[in-house]
């Protein structure tokens, strides 16, 4: 009896560090709080200081950024709802930040975006992020709220009538890749 005791006090032994090394080497989830006023107003901060330059200081983007230039790069686009950054996920948009979109783009897209990887933490990323869409009108949040577990980041208003989705909500993709077929 005495040997079942220990042999059942080892595997449970065992199956704690198991359980501890998987929580401990899981993905990391990065989510960017719009609501959180301290986070976005750094996030104001760092994207006048970091993104402003190319992506515009109210978040406008280039001209004609859904055209790709002569020099065969993409313009930078808009960060605010008229964009296409609230159709990807927070991981997904921490990533492209983060590591740039050379290993996600398609073949052929050239983006002058800078991998910020050790330029800025993840928390600042996170913050800048967070300012981004804490721009966002309600319909724009929420739909982006859909694309993160658990939907993280749907606004507190989002329960309340009087919002809509965009209205050209998931085709803006499709007018981007018919514009540079020339159709």
């Amino acid at each position: 009896m005495t040997q079942w005791r220990s042999t059942v006090a080892l595997l449970l032994l065992i199956g704690a560090i198991a359980a501890g090394a998987s929580y401990l080497t899981r993905p990391a989830v990065h989510f960017a709080d719009a609501d959180d006023r301290v986070a976005t107003a750094r996030g104001a901060v760092l994207y006048g200081e970091n993104c402003a330059q190319c992506h515009g200081a109210h978040l406008e983007g280039a001209p004609d950024w859904q055209t790709v230039g002569a020099d065969g790069i993409v313009h930078p686009p808009p960060q605010n709802e008229t964009g296409h950054t609230w159709m990807h996920s927070d991981e997904e948009l921490f990533s492209f930040v983060k590591y740039s979109l050379a290993d996600v783009a398609a073949p052929g897209y050239v983006s002058p975006m800078p991998a910020f990887a050790g330029r800025l933490s993840d928390a600042d990323i996170q913050a800048t992020l967070a300012f981004i869409k804490s721009q966002w009108p309600t319909g724009v949040r929420a739909y982006q709220a859909l694309l993160n577990p658990d939907r993280a980041g749907m606004p507190a208003d989002a329960a309340r009538d009087g919002w809509t989705l965009p209205p050209d909500c998931g085709t803006e993709l499709t007018k981007a890749a018919r514009s540079q077929k020339g159709s």
